[in-house]
């Protein structure tokens, strides 16, 4: 996993969790990379300290990501996945198709969430339907089998 300070093109500064420098490219080129604050799809990877000198022999590195307290991890964002999750209908895989199907009137307007491809969500925003990606929560480690 690699984390990228990033920033768009009105100054919004925010964190990408990507699998490898590879999906940050293939993400920026194809439009899913967006600033959270404006929608902005100008995005550039700016410097962050990887680690911080404190002396001339101490270093230590941000302890941003490590975290023993799991009780307050993420809360922001757990709270909008926690909002979405009661309040919008999970159409799962077919976002694409009902998102158009509300956008061009075809179906009752209402709040949906689910998946989409690249593709899906390139071609969604070409025919002009807004749609937000959500960074996923943070699993716990502790949680899994």
């Amino acid at each position: 996993m690699i984390i990228y300070d990033l920033e768009c093109d009105t100054q919004h500064r925010f964190e990408g969790w990507f699998k490898n420098a590879d999906e940050f490219v293939e993400q920026q080129q194809t439009g899913m990379l967006i600033c959270p604050m404006c929608g902005s799809e100008e995005i550039r990877k700016i410097p962050s300290a990887s680690h911080l000198t404190k002396g001339r022999s101490e270093t230590t590195t941000p302890s941003r990501n490590i975290d023993k307290d799991k009780s307050h991890k993420h809360p922001a964002l757990q709270l909008v996945h926690d909002y979405i999750n009661k309040n919008f209908d999970n159409v799962g895989n077919k976002f694409a198709v009902e998102a158009k199907k509300i956008h061009f009137g075809e179906t009752a307007e209402r709040n949906i969430r689910g998946t989409a491809t690249a593709d899906e969500v390139r071609e969604l925003k070409e025919a002009g339907v807004s749609a937000v990606q959500l960074p996923p929560v943070p699993y716990d480690k502790d949680k899994l089998n």
